[in-house]
């Protein structure tokens, strides 16, 4: 998810390259899968695509008014598509999750419906909270939080955002309301650490999406575009509220 963390055509086109030279790398060195594309059709060679992938953005979400309408919304466009719907925007992601899955039913059978998670580090992924998340891994995968863990660690096993609590409740969620073949796309912060808790947690997450990690040794570069207001009316997921105007 390069293209949003972009200043001009030139840094899209580096950060592209060196994303793939490193995946290739990767592969060789350590079997890994590496990246398996970017968002956008002009460097998607690099990861050897025809054209880019993605997701809906936040600002459809925010447009439509729900994220359910924002799912018909892309759905009826490009009928054909798989359909990856973000659930983060209004902070109901379990809630509205469900309710997509029950639009779709048969997307959702069919393994063509994936639900993206962008929780935003302020707040938890709905229904968790710090005791809830330790005994959801306590539940799946004790080991994961037994024994000394680094505070940054512990943020990616239990903390607010997306963790790897937050990936296995939303997962069983899934699992218990007869949607088990619905995919999980997790995205926000996902370094090679952040990687790294994910496996040793074994997160039930079937594609990773990281974005701000690629230029993050260009700080000075650092730049998100979100949608603060429609039609007059001020709006943005829940979580970073901060953008408002006061």
């Amino acid at each position: 998810m390069d293209a949003r963390h972009c200043a001009g055509l030139e840094m899209a086109e580096l950060m592209a390259y060196a994303a793939s030279v490193g995946s290739a790398r990767a592969r060789r060195k350590h079997d890994a899968r590496g990246f398996v594309g970017n968002a956008t059709d002009a460097t998607a060679h690099y990861f050897g695509q025809s054209e880019g992938f993605g997701t809906m953005p936040h600002a459809l979400v925010g447009y439509a008014g729900s994220t359910v309408r924002a799912a018909e919304m892309f759905h009826e466009t490009w009928p054909d598509q798989n359909l990856t719907v973000l659930v983060d925007y209004f902070g109901l992601e379990v809630s509205d999750s469900l309710a997509v899955c029950r639009r779709f039913p048969d997307l959702a059978a069919d393994g063509r419906l994936a639900l993206r998670i962008d929780t935003p580090g302020g707040r938890y992924l709905e229904g968790l909270d710090p005791p809830t998340s330790y005994a959801v891994l306590e539940r799946h995968v004790p080991e994961a939080i037994r024994g000394y863990r680094d505070e940054t660690e512990l943020r990616y096993l239990i903390g607010t955002g997306v963790s790897a609590a937050a990936i296995h409740h939303l997962r069983d969620r899934l699992d218990e309301a007869g949607f088990p073949d619905v995919k999980i796309v997790a995205s926000s912060g996902f370094n090679p650490v952040k990687c790294r808790v994910m496996a040793l947690a074994k997160a039930p997450v079937d594609v990773i999406g990281t974005g701000s990690y690629l230029p993050e040794k260009w700080s000075e570069t650092y730049a998100t575009t979100d949608i603060v207001e429609y039609d007059g009316e001020p709006r943005v997921k829940v979580g970073r509220e901060f953008l408002l105007r006061r």
